[in-house]
């Protein structure tokens, strides 16, 4: 019999050690939460604050991660300045990984092969999702949560929204009530757990529709929540460590362009 891969017992232990994290139970028979009017709680609260920061693990099935370079786990810190700065580091294993915006230039750091591209974008952090997408594929992780209204570009992607009941999540600094709002669109629905208290998110997870919550998606575990952190200018600016090798940020028209 094969032995499975030290990553894949880790991948299960993290995913096992997020799950034990949460307790669901089904609504009540009182009344039941509005679940948009809890989005858009959620949403006031970060349109509202002016800088935070959040820390994440992510988990993603390990075809998806093999087909995008990436480690099925990953953890994800991201620091938020209102209108035009974020600073997101990603660690992948041994693979460690940044993403800086200060408003007029994005840069991305591939700290393993000490090689970064960056590109010109002026505007606020409301278009830097939806233009690295279109020009270069990607966006930021978790970038639903920078933007300045996270209810809009949320109900924007679903067909419908419901309250699933609620339940509880261990953190370090005891137990936290949360509301679990169900996100149903055309190819997948997710969970979102949000504090009762506070309204900050708790879990994301993301399953094919009509899989009954089997084929994940994208289980996203967030840590900590940090609504008063302060940081200076230079934490979104980005300086080339010893040695970096600047390339070029490649667009989706020229990496479609057929080689000659």
């Amino acid at each position: 019999m094969q032995k499975p891969s030290l990553l894949a017992i880790a991948t299960a232990l993290l995913v096992s050690s997020c799950a034990s994290r949460y307790t669901s139970s089904p609504p009540d028979d009182g009344a039941t939460p509005n679940p948009d009017a809890l989005l858009q709680s959620m949403s006031t609260r970060l349109a509202s604050t002016k800088q935070y920061r959040f820390t994440a693990h992510r988990t993603i099935p390990a075809d998806q991660a093999k087909a995008q370079n990436q480690d099925p786990t990953a953890h994800v810190e991201v620091v938020v300045a209102r209108p035009d700065k974020l600073a997101v580091k990603i660690s992948e294993g041994k693979a460690n990984r940044e993403m800086i915006f200060d408003g007029s230039t994005f840069v991305v750091v591939d700290g393993a092969n000490n090689f970064y591209s960056k590109a010109p974008l002026r505007g606020s952090l409301d278009k830097v999702p939806v233009h690295l997408a279109q020009v270069y594929g990607f966006q930021p992780p978790l970038a639903e949560f920078i933007i300045s209204d996270p209810y809009r570009d949320l109900k924007h992607r679903v067909t419908g929204v419901s309250y699933l009941g609620k339940g509880t999540v261990r953190e370090s600094g005891g137990v936290v009530q949360c509301h679990r709002i169900g996100m149903h669109g055309t190819h997948a629905d997710a969970e979102l757990w949000l504090g009762v208290a506070d309204s900050l998110p708790r879990r994301l997870k993301a399953t094919k529709t009509g899989s009954a919550g089997r084929d994940l998606l994208l289980d996203v575990d967030f840590l900590t929540w940090d609504l008063n952190h302060k940081v200076g200018a230079s934490a979104f600016r980005h300086q080339p460590a010893s040695g970096a090798t600047e390339i070029p940020m490649v667009t989706l028209d020229e990496a479609n362009k057929p080689r000659r």
